[in-house]
């Protein structure tokens, strides 16, 4: 696989498709007409925040990772336009496309604006059954400001999803977020989708703010955002264990809803979820994404790598802004001189390996595909 940016010269190749993330101020359209002579296939991706992980480091603009023939790569990409209420059906209509077109895929990546992801996993697996790896990242733009897209060639969507069937002999995928859990735990007594309301039969900012040692003390009476402040310490759900390493799906907390105590996050619970307040060091989120790649690439030889992706999420980055090339420092050190492109998404999706066999929405999580 052939790494390039919107700005490089390309005009003496040919390659199979390309996959493309960019950040909010690029014209994607105007990008994808300058290239296509160069593509055979289709050209696909989104908006990543704050910059794009490339080989030569964190970067602004668009960046490409393409196949050629000899990668032995397919795609099958499908971008529909959809929002919350008609997402579970786009992603029905989506997925059958893939399995009527493309055949049942090893790996389907997605990719689609933030709002909706638990529903276009339902669609996926209403489709296909829990067996084939979900892979991918919400677009996100660098204010949260309703500036992210996906796009498929021409075409670029504010709101909607953008699915890709991948078959290829030999690809690996991990999901991971490294934090640990805490001694608080409780039960969600009372939530509608995105929000909790109470723990405990307890108002969900008062049970949080005691967990967490006062760390919202100041919104509990006036509500507010308080995404920034809650990064290391988010709620988890305990989707199972691993060589005796509990392995959790996790959720971040966005804002205090004034007056009734509840609290939004960036995916959806249930009433008799049981939750955990995690916590992780801010250096752990700079090193912790050495072992997404690592665990991924057990057992096999790094030397046979083709190309890989890297999801990463937005949340983990705001705190660690400055260091962002220590991110594609360590990424490296696993993956060695291979080309890859990564994204700074708003939420993960990913499939957990093992007993658990099933792929998930979440936030503040890692996510690589590699080829």
């Amino acid at each position: 696989m052939y790494f390039f940016s919107a700005n490089d010269d390309i005009s003496h190749s040919s390659f199979e498709w390309a996959i493309s993330y960019m950040t909010s101020e690029c014209d994607s359209k105007a990008i994808v007409d300058k290239i296509k002579k160069n593509i055979k296939g289709p050209i696909f991706g989104c908006s990543s925040a704050y910059g794009v992980f490339t080989p030569i480091g964190f970067k602004r603009g668009a960046y490409f990772l393409a196949a050629n023939k000899e990668d032995n790569i397919k795609v099958y990409p499908v971008i529909k336009m959809c929002m919350e209420k008609t997402a579970f059906n786009c992603a029905k209509i989506a997925s059958r496309e893939i399995k009527e077109k493309f055949g049942t895929p090893d790996l389907i990546l997605i990719h689609a604006t933030p709002g909706f992801e638990e529903k276009i996993l339902d669609g996926i697996i209403d489709i296909f059954g829990n067996n084939i790896p979900i892979c991918g990242g919400s677009a996100s733009d660098d204010d949260s400001n309703n500036r992210c897209f996906i796009f498929k060639d021409a075409l670029k969507l504010r709101e909607g999803l953008l699915f890709v069937g991948i078959k290829c002999d030999n690809v690996y995928n991990n999901f991971i977020s490294k934090y640990a859990s805490t001694n608080f735990t409780g039960v969600i007594t009372k939530a509608n989708s995105r929000t909790i309301y109470e723990i405990d039969n307890k108002p969900a900012a008062i049970v949080y703010n005691e967990w967490s040692k006062g760390l919202i003390n100041k919104y509990i009476n006036t509500g507010g955002i308080i995404f920034h402040s809650t990064t290391l310490y988010p709620l988890g759900r305990l989707m199972g264990e691993e060589d005796k390493n509990k392995i959790f799906l996790l959720s971040h907390p966005y804002m205090v809803i004034p007056g009734n105590n509840g609290i939004t996050f960036f995916t959806e619970f249930k009433e008799g979820d049981r939750i955990w307040l995690l916590y992780e060091n801010k250096d752990a989120l700079i090193d912790n994404v050495k072992f997404v790649a690592q665990d991924a690439l057990t057992d096999r030889s790094y030397n046979a790598i083709k190309g890989t992706i890297l999801i990463y999420c937005k949340g983990l980055l705001n705190i660690n802004k400055d260091r962002a090339e220590h991110i594609v420092e360590n990424y490296k050190s696993i993956i060695k001189n291979n080309n890859f492109i990564g994204i700074t998404s708003t939420g993960e999706q990913g499939f957990f390996k093992g007993n658990i066999n099933k792929s998930f929405h979440g936030n503040l999580m890692i996510n690589t595909i590699i080829f």
